[in-house]
């Protein structure tokens, strides 16, 4: 009883890391689909106790990442193409709100980053492995500032909750040269939008960039 007072329940600091832990390993693969979580293994894997495990299954079960059946425990869900578009439907409902209010609030510190990410990316001409997956981390970090710069925690845990797409799709996305050129170009566009205070320019090229990540999708599809 004193474990699960101290450690909270949904806003507790532990199950909240490991909730990002888990779910992290479960999107990049190191933890499968069909995979059966038990509170005590992932206590055991992030060196926590049970109960901040047992929370943490529960929130990744309300994302829809892993299915919670009453009795009988938890498991990492199947990604379907369907399940993937659905994450990007919402976020084209969602970010371009999150760069416009980012526009009023970013700081310097972050525009400065925000260019540098765009510096970087453009830096990586390689596509193997190792170039793949340092544009996937530079992207998800880009998207974090700016859903952080937004300056609503509302936004902020509504955009975590669809983010959790699949390595494997983020690699097709970053493997392929049109969407990557795309996907780049967008990227300036943004931190520029962001750092001249336009709200309405850094809401039109975010919603661009998602459709564009849609209709990369469905090219997938067909």
């Amino acid at each position: 009883m004193a474990e699960h007072r101290e450690e909270g329940a949904e806003g507790g600091t532990t199950t909240l890391r490991v909730r990002d832990q888990l779910r992290t390993a479960i999107l990049d693969g190191r933890i499968g689909p069909g995979t059966r979580l038990r509170a005590a293994a992932v206590a055991e894997m992030f060196d926590v106790s049970r109960t901040p495990a047992r929370e943490a299954i529960v929130l990744l079960g309300k994302e829809g990442i892993v299915d919670v059946i009453p009795r009988r425990g938890a498991v990492v869900r199947p990604f379907a193409f369907d399940d993937v578009h659905d994450l990007y439907e919402v976020r084209s409902l969602l970010e371009p709100h999150a760069a416009a209010r980012a526009a009023t609030r970013v700081d310097e510190d972050t525009i400065a980053r925000l260019f540098a990410i765009c510096d970087e990316q453009d830096s990586i001409t390689g596509s193997d492995d190792a170039d793949i997956a340092r544009h996937v981390a530079l992207n998800a970090e880009f998207h974090g500032l700016i859903a952080r710069a937004a300056g609503s925690d509302s936004i902020g845990a509504s955009l975590a909750a669809v983010e959790g797409v699949p390595l494997a799709f983020r690699r097709r996305f970053w493997n392929d040269a049109d969407f990557r050129r795309q996907s780049l170009f967008c990227h300036r566009e943004l931190a520029a939008a962001l750092r001249g205070g336009e709200v309405e320019m850094a809401r039109a090229v975010m919603d661009m960039h998602i459709q564009g990540a849609l209709v990369f999708l469905r090219t997938l599809r067909d």
